[in-house]
């Protein structure tokens, strides 16, 4: 029985995964060169696979969110945007794979020597993705390890088995197993693909389930990228327009319900900007999301775990003296399967709070006040290395200030999670946010193994330079040289 006649390369055993793997891998190795029409075909081919699919993935998508998600949200975050994404690789792919001149030293470079690097694939790519973005962060790092040449496996969560499933059935419509091939299955399956002697793996999820994926690959030596998440700070500068600020807050907050890695998770405000910047987030919340749990442009909680989990945050800090105000509604489910929490503004928060500690993911704004920017670091500190950190201000001096003493993954200014679909910047964490990168040439060099390759003429240089024993006295002038006194 072949892999793609065994259930459609659903639930493998592990025997049949590892036999995947060596399946890409070979093919890797016969193809030898992956010449640039091929990389483009493959890129061309997963572009066709997201617009003659689009709406059965965003509908799957919607029904994954018991009916919660807006499908004009899903159409531009994971479709518009990828395929413009695929569309920036292709333009750039030819100047990525061309061989990068570099110096050699004397006086080698006197005798012929030259140097260069060159980008190769890897080979194969462990791609898992989450829950929140199924389709999205399945496609994105796939367009990097295609223009890179590589061959992928992809691993959907188990969480959106529909999804999952979609992916089982599509993508061999467009690719061979050997060139792309889908994983599906439990939290078991999960673990074992994590284990498989991957070429490249990247990951995007939680950090703790991102460590555990690190340990696994760590086993056969496999280079990781992780893109997990943390508690992305906002900060309100003096100089900033509340207006824009409060808008593009509310906007990045309550986009997918806060169910993103890039979600603004507290914000941190000069304490008389508080209250206009939380009347400006209202005032935006409620002009977007009118009657919000009912209203079908906005997502719902995930699943019963992600709402009692909220819930308790919730609990947690009106317990230990924060106020609370919820925005667009009372507090109360409009109905027991309706999972579309308000904003929920949490005030005088401090330390003792979970949600000050743990990443929030879903539609909670702890807001914390400042005197001075500089008490800012000692601020985000406790929730260091954030994926992103937002600044809105136009003091320059205050926004280096900050890019100088509060470490994240990425940085956007004057906007919220905008960043993520710039193609030409890297995306990618840092400490518990993260590792590696991709989006663009840093996703492109993030799968490929760029190789140093030296070139000398004829002419035997160690001589020259008295390197070849017995030693005497040209070695030990020269060695000098660069030594001092021998």
């Amino acid at each position: 029985m072949s892999i793609a006649e065994h259930n459609n390369v659903t639930e493998l055993s592990i025997q049949n995964l590892s036999a995947l793997v060596e399946l890409q891998r070979s093919s890797f190795r016969a193809e030898g060169e992956v010449t640039y029409a091929t990389r483009i075909d493959r890129l061309k081919r997963l572009k066709a696979l997201i617009i003659e699919n689009k709406a059965e993935f965003a509908k799957t998508t919607k029904r994954e969110f018991n009916g919660a998600r807006s499908y004009e949200f899903s159409l531009f975050s994971e479709f518009a945007s990828k395929v413009e994404a695929i569309d920036y690789s292709m333009k750039h792919l030819k100047a990525w794979m061309k061989p990068e001149k570099r110096k050699t030293n004397k006086p080698m470079n006197f005798l012929g020597g030259k140097g260069q690097v060159r980008c190769f694939p890897k080979g194969v790519v462990g791609i898992i993705s989450p829950w929140n973005l199924p389709f999205g962060l399945t496609v994105a790092p796939l367009t990097s390890a295609l223009a890179a040449g590589n061959r992928a496996l992809l691993k959907p969560s188990e969480y959106v088995p529909e999804t999952a499933a979609l992916f089982a059935e599509v993508v061999p419509k467009y690719f061979s197993e050997d060139e792309v091939a889908v994983v599906t299955g439990g939290a078991d399956i999960s673990q074992k693909f994590a284990e498989l002697p991957f070429d490249h793996l990247l990951f995007t999820g939680s950090t703790r389930v991102g460590a555990q994926v690190m340990q696994s690959a760590a086993k056969n030596l496999v280079p990781v990228t992780l893109e997990l998440g943390g508690k992305s700070p906002v900060i309100i500068g003096r100089s900033a327009k509340l207006d824009l600020a409060g808008t593009r807050l509310a906007f990045g907050k309550l986009l997918n319900g806060g169910q993103l890695c890039l979600s603004p998770d507290y914000v941190l405000v000069p304490k008389e900007l508080e209250e206009p910047l939380i009347a400006r987030v209202i005032e935006e919340a409620q002009a977007m999301y009118p009657n919000i749990t009912e209203n079908t442009d906005y997502a719902g909680v995930f699943n019963e775990k992600h709402f009692a989990r909220l819930q308790n945050y919730i609990d947690d800090a009106v317990a230990k003296g924060a106020k609370l105000t919820i925005v667009g509604a009372d507090g109360a489910r409009a109905s027991k399967d309706n999972r579309r929490m308000p904003l929920h503004i949490l005030q005088n928060v401090n330390e003792d709070m979970q949600v000050m500690h743990e990443e929030i993911f879903g539609p909670i704004l702890p807001i914390m006040a400042y005197a001075d920017i500089t008490e800012v670091p000692d601020k985000v500190e406790p929730r260091r290395n954030p994926l992103a950190m937002y600044y809105f201000g136009k003091d320059n001096g205050e926004q280096e200030y900050l890019l100088n003493h509060v470490q994240s993954g990425g940085i956007c200014i004057n906007d919220i999670t905008l960043h993520y679909v710039q193609e030409d910047l890297p995306f990618g964490g840092i400490g518990a946010s993260g590792m590696g990168a991709y989006h663009g040439p840093e996703g492109f060099r993030n799968m490929s193994h760029p190789r140093a390759i030296y070139s000398q003429t004829m002419i035997d240089v160690l001589p020259i330079v008295g390197a070849r024993p017995p030693f005497g006295e040209k070695f030990r002038k020269n060695i000098s040289k660069i030594l001092g006194s021998i």
